[in-house]
């Protein structure tokens, strides 16, 4: 039966055209173990290789993706245009791969029929050899259909699975751009809203300079108002009269209604003064001069870091300078006493007073809210019974002065007490700031939150006064009392005293249950320490050396509570 065969399977295929004639491969069980390391092996090999690109791309670069968004667009695009370049490449080679690979072409499955026969044929034939041999070649066949169909399957669910990636990789890219994009455009806002605040700054400026020069217009009327009061004080002294003895009452009625109605018509404003140039500041001047050498300094670090800065700002709040150069003429005229004004009506709050030194001024009952005595010497001088609310004495000197409520009997004409037994101070607000005050009473003020800090307190009075809420943060308190006085919520952090017991003879003296002394506590400072307090030297121009010289100074600070 062997004789009679001249045809076996491969017989048939080369007949068919499946193969060159070559010799047809043998494939060991090892090689087939190694194509065996199947689908579930390299999936895992490629989830591992994913998670190890994926995850720190996913923590590192959403930067890099937000800014070059189009760049990972292009990559992405080009990938997935060399890969259908690489899929359309084996699919036209396909054949000339797969004899490569398989020493086989595609294969139909009809083609399984003739080594199927032969495998029957060798066997009935009991021909081992050849059965064998056909069955490895029906064998062969399968596994290239097999291969070549996994294949075909794998390559278009890679090439659809690919597809979706990159769209949905496109669309995170434009995703990105489009952040990238509203990032610089939230910048751009950004910037914009910064010009549209300093625009609306500049216009702020323009309003408020528009409003001072509609209010300055009432300067003329100031200076012959001067005029009048100087032209009426030569005429008093030309007929016999005591230049001390001169006030309003020697002025005509006329000059003392224009005065009035002359402080009623000046209206508060705000106007651009230079920052950092203050000629009464003798320190911020000095400041100023060696800022010009900071190489001169071991620690340039003292200076402020816009000491020289010289642009011109508006003032903080409205001021009236009109309603203070007034005052300056009264004082200039050796007229103190201003409380036949303030019965006729007139206004002296937000006056901006630029004298230096106003001695024995007396403005008892005046209208003096929001006005400003900052940087002036004020010796000898009465603000009884007058509105001082929110009024500004910063970095002045206020010695042998009186702020106390005036109590019925000293009330003077034409005022009067009416049924009051006492008529308080009003100082709520009232700021101290950075001021020497000496010698000074403030009994019986009704002053909410008033402000001393960086302050010198010495020999001065504030018995029975209500001064709750009242700052004395780095303040220097020198034999001050406080009888009586309501000192809720006192704020006493870093001042200095030179008594161990203040803070227990403050709990005994003041108001009942308005101070609570172990809240804070002492600690002793060196004498070098206190000589660093800001107002430290002109302090001893003012206060007895005694007070504070060759005497342990204490800071107080507040007791932490534990957590």
């Amino acid at each position: 039966m062997a004789g009679n065969d001249d045809l076996d399977a491969s017989d048939l295929d080369a007949e068919l055209g499946d193969d060159d004639g070559a010799a047809m491969p043998r494939f060991s069980h090892s090689s087939n173990e190694g194509r065996g390391f199947g689908r579930a092996g390299w999936g895992m090999l490629v989830f591992v290789l994913g998670v190890a690109c994926g995850v720190p791309a996913a923590i590192f670069m959403p930067g890099f993706l937000t800014d070059h968004g189009s760049v990972v667009l292009g990559i992405i695009l080009g990938a997935l245009l060399f890969v259908l370049v690489v899929l359309s490449l084996v699919f036209v080679f396909r054949q000339p791969l797969w004899r490569w690979m398989f020493r086989r072409t595609e294969v139909e499955v009809t083609r399984f029929a003739g080594p199927l026969a032969d495998v029957a044929r060798f066997a009935a034939g009991q021909r081992v050899d050849e059965a064998t041999q056909a069955a490895r070649d029906f064998a062969e066949i399968a596994l290239s259909r097999y291969a070549w169909i996994t294949t075909r399957r794998w390559l278009v669910a890679s090439i659809t699975g690919l597809i979706a990636a990159m769209a949905a990789l496109a669309g995170s890219a434009l995703l990105f751009e489009q952040n990238k994009l509203l990032r610089a455009q939230s910048k751009l806002f950004v910037e914009q809203n910064e010009r549209i605040d300093f625009q609306n700054a500049l216009i702020d400026t323009q309003i408020q300079l528009a409003e001072a020069e509609r209010s300055a217009q009432i300067g003329p009327e100031v200076v012959e108002i001067g005029a009048l009061i100087g032209a009426e004080r030569q005429t008093f002294l030309d007929g016999g009269g005591d230049i001390e003895s001169f006030g309003l009452a020697d002025l005509t009625s006329s000059t003392r209604g224009r005065i009035v109605a002359a402080s009623l018509v000046a209206r508060p404003y705000r106007y651009l003064a230079p920052s950092n140039a203050n000629p009464r500041d003798s320190d911020g001047l000095i400041r100023s001069a060696l800022a010009r050498r900071p190489d001169a300094l071991a620690d340039p670090s003292v200076l402020d870091s816009d000491v020289l800065a010289r642009a011109e700002k508006l003032v903080d709040r409205p001021v009236s300078p009109e309603r203070g150069d007034l005052l300056t003429m009264l004082i200039a005229n050796s007229i103190q006493q201003t409380e036949m004004l303030s019965f006729l009506g007139a206004d002296f709050s937000f006056a901006e007073f630029r004298r230096e030194v106003a001695p024995g001024l007396s403005m008892r009952h005046a209208r003096l809210a929001y006005a400003d005595f900052s940087w002036t010497r004020m010796v000898e001088c009465r603000f009884g019974a007058a509105q001082l609310d929110h009024a500004r004495f910063e970095n002045a000197v206020v010695r042998q002065s009186e702020f106390s409520a005036l109590a019925a009997a000293e009330v003077e004409e034409p005022f009067t007490a009416g049924d009051l037994g006492l008529l308080p101070t009003q100082m709520a607000g009232v700021s101290f700031r950075g001021s020497v005050i000496a010698e000074t009473g403030f009994r019986g003020i009704n002053a909410i939150a008033p402000v001393f800090d960086d302050a010198v307190v010495a020999m001065s009075d504030f018995s029975g006064a209500g001064i709750g809420g009242a700052s004395f943060r780095g303040a220097m308190i020198i034999g001050t009392r406080f009888d009586g006085a309501s000192l809720q919520s006192l704020d006493l952090e870093g001042a200095i005293v030179f008594d161990q017991t203040f803070t227990q003879k403050l709990k005994q003296a003041a108001a009942p249950g308005t101070f609570v002394a172990e809240r804070w506590q002492l600690a002793p400072i060196p004498a070098g320490e206190v000589a660093e307090h800001p107002r430290y030297f002109e302090m001893t121009n003012h206060v007895p050396e005694s007070a504070y010289s060759q005497v342990q100074a204490w800071r107080i600070s507040r007791v932490v509570e534990p957590e």
